[in-house]
């Protein structure tokens, strides 16, 4: 009997300054497939932003997941003794309370068990992660999970040790790492980039935008770029012998990871491969591999997160 195709939920990147829908639908042996990706910028209006992309989509599924991501999120391992659910809870709740920078109150604490006995607390700062869901719930949309975007990227680019995903307001660096993650962030992304080149040339912040995406620095505001460079560089030194993790190739995701010569400068100061970060050559058997290949950094988060269902 041949299966019918069913969608999976949506995968929602609601990014600073675009945001992106994955579809996926199981085929008829079951795997899961990329159909489209739909892109509006996010203006001031996610909620608007989102309900135009889910149109533009035209279907009919309406759960999806969404993402936070650090500084909004952590994730940390802890080792508890034996206990109930609800002081399992209360613990972890005590724990994360050493590790936030704003009032206790204000998070979101859930503790998972691990097989080996230890547990994963993650936190999410709930002003925040109330943004998300007022931006479904104006779409229209039901929110069945909220994940970090930490595992998104994972599971969109499994094959790299880590991913740079270079996002409008901030980069953030993910090496990989049981049962979690390792995760930083840098507060220079597209944003200040474009600011750089602006600054440097004595032009406005749209004339500087046209410029970055046609030509890159091009000797305006390489600064910014390699400052951005030396912070990943030594993030990746100091995770290198801290987790004593093997990095054999980095992948680039995000609409700033096209900046022309950031994978070069990278590569030079890490002394490891860093390429743009591309799908899975079957993640669809819909859309031409061409496009799939060339928009795989702005697609990755969103296409990670509709494969939330496959991995939960």
């Amino acid at each position: 009997m041949v299966r019918k195709a069913s969608t999976l939920a949506l995968g929602v990147d609601l990014g600073a300054a675009r945001t992106r829908v994955a579809l996926l639908e199981r085929d008829s042996a079951g795997v899961a497939r990329l159909v489209a990706v739909a892109s509006r910028p996010t203006g001031g209006d996610p909620g608007l932003a989102l309900a135009e992309a889910w149109a533009e989509l035209g279907t009919a599924e309406r759960r999806c997941v969404v993402a936070l991501g650090h500084p909004d999120t952590l994730l940390r391992t802890a080792a508890f003794p034996r206990m109930g659910r609800g002081e399992r809870a209360r613990a972890a709740r005590f724990e994360a309370a050493r590790f936030v920078s704003y009032p206790i109150a204000e998070a979101a604490v859930r503790v998972t068990p691990c097989p080996d006995g230890t547990a994963v607390i993650g936190v999410a700062h709930r002003p925040a992660l109330e943004a998300r869901l007022a931006a479904a719930r104006r779409a229209r949309l039901t929110v069945i999970a909220v994940d970090d975007i930490a595992f998104a990227l994972r599971r969109a680019l499994p094959h790299a040790d880590a991913v740079v995903d270079v996002g409008e307001d901030r980069a953030t660096l993910v090496v990989a790492r049981e049962p979690i993650p390792v995760v930083r962030s840098f507060e220079i992304g597209g944003r200040a980039l474009t600011y750089a080149i602006a600054e440097s040339l004595g032009i406005d912040m749209r004339l500087a935008e046209e410029r970055k995406h046609s030509i890159g620095l091009a000797g305006a505001g390489e600064h910014a770029r390699d400052a951005l460079v030396a912070q990943l560089a030594a993030a990746l030194l100091e995770t290198r012998a801290a987790a004593q993790v093997d990095l054999r190739g980095l992948a680039l995701a995000g609409n700033g990871s096209r900046l022309a010569g950031l994978p070069e400068a990278l590569e030079r100061a890490v002394q490891i491969p860093v390429r743009a970060g591309t799908l899975a050559p079957d993640a669809s058997l819909v859309l031409p591999a061409d496009v799939v290949r060339s928009a795989s950094p702005d697609w990755a988060a969103a296409y990670g997160l509709a494969l939330w269902e496959t991995a939960a």
